[in-house]
């Protein structure tokens, strides 16, 4: 495993922001699961989405088996079950899946909203676990769960605004795989912001005024306040690679359907239909050992 001291392409901290400290970031997402559908962009909201993490299309060898001997991780997983729902789908004889967040609010709403949606009786029988831990620290508060996991299924869990706390969380996920094991993810990109500044006149301010930072990675909001790394491919697929990671896809998933349309569109007000997000869909290996 390299050594954090290592890591190429590390994105120092910038000095605009002030950093929060751990419980400043569980405060901060314990409010926004408080009403999270109406606060925050959810990927998963559409069954297209969480479909092609778990059985697409296009790529039928990367379907997740409908096998009891199989066991899924879901780290940061929010409050939202749109995800879960559709795993049990597809693959209703699924072993076991956990789901995880570091915020004890999205646990709970999820758990919640899971008992709601008629889930009560797969709680019971622990099918699905729900708990409060950390991405960044799962191997030392999970001492069990090492090399436990068939799968790890990420929808935009990791972007935070600290590329080191991104690296041990990728760095986690490779823990938890057993050998050989598979981790399918979404993750947003800079590449897509710097697309729409250039293509959309009203945003171009957005590139002469340094909100997007393709070296750094990053996307900053209109008060400078706060940002996020959104990685380009070539940083995205170091980082899986310096986790013991070999790269199965990595592919543009365009979110040009609705409710992604109208939902962008209202978020930047542009006026053109063929301006839209498109994320990075990763799949990645734990490499065996020989």
């Amino acid at each position: 495993m390299t050594n954090t001291n290592d890591s190429k392409w590390l994105i120092p901290s910038s000095s605009r922001l002030a950093s929060k400290s751990l419980e400043e970031e569980k405060a901060l997402w314990d409010k926004n699961h408080e009403d999270y559908t109406n606060t925050t962009f959810s990927l998963t909201q559409d069954p297209k989405i969480c479909k092609t993490l778990i059985r697409p299309e296009h790529c039928p060898g990367y379907d997740i088996p409908n096998s009891p001997d199989i066991k899924v991780l879901i780290p940061g997983c929010g409050s939202e079950i749109y995800l879960l729902k559709t795993l049990l789908e597809f693959c209703p004889q699924i072993g076991q899946v956990y789901c995880t967040d570091f915020s004890k609010t999205a646990i709970e709403k999820a758990q919640e909203n899971w008992q709601q949606a008629d889930g009560d009786s797969r709680l019971n029988n622990q099918q699905f676990v729900f708990e409060q831990v950390d991405s960044t620290r799962i191997i030392e508060q999970k001492p069990e769960w090492n090399e436990k996991f068939d799968y790890v299924l990420l929808a935009n869990s990791v972007v935070s605004s600290l590329d080191e706390t991104n690296r041990q969380m990728i760095r986690e996920f490779g823990k938890v795989l057993k050998p050989g094991g598979k981790i399918y993810g979404y993750f947003p990109t800079t590449l897509c912001f710097l697309e729409i500044a250039y293509f959309s006149r009203k945003h171009a301010h957005c590139i002469t005024e340094g909100y997007i930072d393709v070296y750094g990675n990053k996307v900053w909001d209109a008060e400078w306040t706060d940002a996020q790394i959104y990685y380009t491919p070539l940083r995205l697929n170091l980082i899986f690679k310096e986790a013991g990671l070999k790269r199965l896809s990595l592919e543009m998933e365009f979110l040009d359907y609705e409710p992604f349309v109208s939902m962008f569109k209202e978020m930047i007000d542009h006026d053109d239909p063929d301006i839209f997000l498109w994320h990075l869909l990763a799949r990645y290996e734990k490499e065996t050992l020989c």
